[in-house]
């Protein structure tokens, strides 16, 4: 995978994040982040709802469209098996047309979300807003589920086609792993400072912003020289090149984890001095285990790798 390609893919999805999280909270006027997720939603089953109640004709027009949005997933699952391109792990489009019937279906009907809770929620307004935040959040992780165990599906070391695939596959995946770390940043870290703006202790939440982001950029960096390292393994696994982004991954998932520790600490302890003040405490200490482990896989690899390159050389002077 083209590292420039990469590159581009993280500066849009920055760019777009940031655009979402302004229209959402000065046009839209979204209380919360998570609205986002279940927006879309909300206006297919709106104007579902619209159209089947204007006229009988809108009613069957309205029935077709429900129909046809709710089959796009299997429609994908159909086509990739006509072409022979399919796997096991598509079965999963079938299931997630299913829940689409489902999820439509609550959203241009949203007050049959009471009869999933006892009588005495009837009423109460919030639980329809956390009712289609749990349908919505449901469809996300069905998706997401699918594109990881796709990529897993790839990743065998049989052959040397499949080698490449497989690699391939996992710069896919680290990828992914930025872009959800970039719309974190980006999307629900802007929201939630922006929102607090007009609160006497903006520059508190300006700080707790940044110490929070901190840490996750740095796990982007250790994720991203991880992405270059399978780009050099690729190209010459005894490489200089190699050796030296594993070195890197063990120094930045080193530092990753002393300025999770260290904002950890500083934002507790703005959040005692602030106390009369802010309006909400959350004490936490953030020890982020995977740059922790890669850490320590960085120290094992390096000396692994370094004794096959030198290994490598060695066998190349022999006559």
């Amino acid at each position: 995978m083209n590292i420039l390609k990469i590159k581009r893919t993280l500066i849009i999805s920055a760019i777009s994040s940031l655009i979402l999280s302004i229209i959402m909270l000065f046009v839209l006027n979204a209380k919360s982040s998570l609205e986002i997720m279940y927006y879309p939603f909300n206006i297919i089953g709106d104007n579902l709802r619209k159209l089947s109640l204007s006229s009988s004709v809108g009613n069957l027009v309205a029935i077709l469209i429900y129909i046809m949005i709710s089959a796009i997933p299997g429609s994908i699952c159909f086509y990739k098996y006509k072409k022979g391109k399919n796997t096991n792990v598509d079965s999963i489009l079938i299931g997630l047309s299913v829940y689409l019937l489902y999820a439509i279906y609550q959203f241009i009907n949203p007050m049959e979300l009471y009869s999933l809770l006892p009588e005495e929620f009837y009423g109460i307004s919030e639980f329809i807003t956390m009712g289609k935040l749990s349908i919505s959040m449901m469809f996300y992780i069905i998706i997401i589920s699918y594109f990881v165990l796709l990529s897993l599906t790839s990743l065998s070391c049989e052959e040397e086609n499949n080698k490449k695939k497989s690699l391939k596959s996992l710069q896919i995946i680290l990828t992914l792993f930025l872009v959800s770390d970039i719309i974190m940043i980006f999307y629900f870290g802007t929201f939630n400072v922006l929102s607090e703006m007009n609160k006497p202790q903006f520059v508190f939440y300006i700080i707790k912003y940044t110490l929070t982001v901190a840490p996750l950029i740095m796990s982007m960096t250790v994720i991203f020289t991880g992405i270059k390292l399978i780009n050099d393994f690729r190209e010459n696994q005894y490489g200089e090149n190699v050796i030296e982004n594993i070195r890197k991954i063990y120094e930045y998932g080193k530092t990753t984890v002393y300025l999770s520790v260290i904002s950890s600490l500083l934002i507790n302890g703005l959040q005692l001095i602030l106390t009369s003040s802010i309006s909400e405490i959350n004490m936490f200490l953030s020890i982020p285990f995977v740059p922790l482990i890669v850490a320590f896989v960085g120290i094992i690899l390096c000396k692994y790798f370094q004794e096959n390159k030198d290994l490598y050389e060695d066998n190349n002077t022999i006559i």
